[in-house]
């Protein structure tokens, strides 16, 4: 008896990209090879210019919805609820996949069966500027790291099917950061994300962009960390790493938050920088629990406070009473770091950070089969 190969659903969501579609298709199209079995949802949220022509000529090689302008989130999900697949890729009407990514999720899922999701590289290229680099991939623990920042594109990701069903619909509300949001969600409901570095998508970044607003971006990034916090203080086994660290990756998560975005909202960000401090503190309370053998949690425990210590010299203590009790409490664990001047501390963030992330020999392989060369 042979068993049917999974079919996996790529979801498209299109505003007024009718001028990018084709080649989104045709990065999808390239992926069938061998027994992969693919499906291609295009969701034209209401465009204007000639997305329906375009799809229209894209033939039987796609599903075509159309529907009012709902937003990016409600377009993706239209492309859940239509999905048939056991698979979800969500890929953006102007990003590519590169060859073989699709069946590199499945061979991930194949040799780790316990995964709900696998993330692959990103490759950003710059209109502006014509330039390219690599979205940093960290190599394990990543729904700790979604509690200091988002992990990848949200076109990275290989999701089975029924987590989507599971965990529900991506937030319509949130115009930025919808993807870290939802991937939150699946986190704080135990669901388990790998890494798959012999996978890439190419990521367009251009005046068009809807991910081009930062000040949008950064307001919204804001929000989430209080999202962030009630996570932390609601469900008991996330991070799976233990309170300790999700406490504190989200502490310097929320202080650099607060540091982004001071110039343009001073208030908020001192209710950030507030927010951090508080986080420093209740990882404080729990410090005891955090004897591990992990090398990655050690290193995420220096990188994180190094992080917070860097940060919290751009402010005045007398603007957040909590401040000077957790830089103490931090300064007086890692003495090492405190006793940096700036500019080490700045060089060794940047070691941590390379160490945290999916080894360069390996990415550079598959940098090496696109034909793609990135300096580090």
């Amino acid at each position: 008896m042979t068993t049917q190969p999974p079919l996996i659903s790529v979801i498209i969501p299109c505003y007024n990209y009718g001028h990018f579609l084709s080649e989104a298709v045709d990065s999808v199209l390239g992926q069938k090879r061998g027994e992969l079995t693919v499906e291609i949802i295009v969701v034209d949220d209401g465009s204007t210019d000639d997305t329906a022509v375009v799809a229209q000529g894209l033939g039987s090689s796609i599903r075509y919805i159309h529907q009012e302008n709902q937003g990016l989130s409600e377009a993706r999900n239209t492309g859940i609820r239509a999905a048939k697949g056991d698979f979800l890729v969500f890929l953006d009407a102007d990003d590519l996949l590169t060859a073989n990514t699709l069946s590199s999720h499945l061979n991930n899922f194949a040799a780790h069966p316990e995964l709900d999701a696998s993330v692959c590289l990103s490759l950003q290229a710059v209109e502006s500027n014509r330039s390219t680099y690599l979205w940093p991939l960290k190599s394990s623990h990543l729904d700790m790291h979604l509690c200091h920042s988002n992990i990848s594109p949200v076109h990275t990701f290989m999701l089975r099917t029924r987590v989507a069903r599971e965990i529900g619909f991506f937030d319509p509300d949130l115009k930025a950061c919808e993807d870290q949001d939802y991937w939150l969600r699946c986190a704080a409901s135990g669901k388990r994300f790998g890494t798959n570095v012999d996978g890439m998508v190419i990521y367009r970044q251009h005046g068009q962009s809807m991910t081009s607003q930062m000040s949008r971006q950064l307001a919204h990034d804001g929000a989430i960390r209080f999202k962030i916090s009630m996570l932390l203080e609601n469900r008991p086994d996330f991070p799976q790493a233990g309170k300790f660290y999700g406490w504190l990756a989200h502490a310097a998560g929320s202080i650099s938050s607060a540091y982004g975005l001071y110039p343009q909202s001073p208030q908020f960000a001192l209710r950030l920088l507030d927010e951090s401090a508080k986080a420093v503190l209740k990882a404080a309370v729990v410090a005891a629990q955090a004897k591990t053998d992990d090398a990655h949690l050690i290193l995420a425990e220096r990188y994180f406070a190094g992080e917070y210590l860097l940060r919290a010299g751009s402010f005045d203590a007398h603007s957040c009473r909590p401040l000077e009790k957790a830089t103490g409490f931090l300064a007086t664990r890692h003495s090492k770091l405190a006793g940096l001047t700036r500019s080490q501390l700045n060089a060794r963030q940047k070691q941590l950070f390379t160490r945290l992330c999916c080894e360069h020999e390996r990415v550079q392989a598959t940098f090496k089969r696109e034909g793609i060369f990135v300096s580090w």
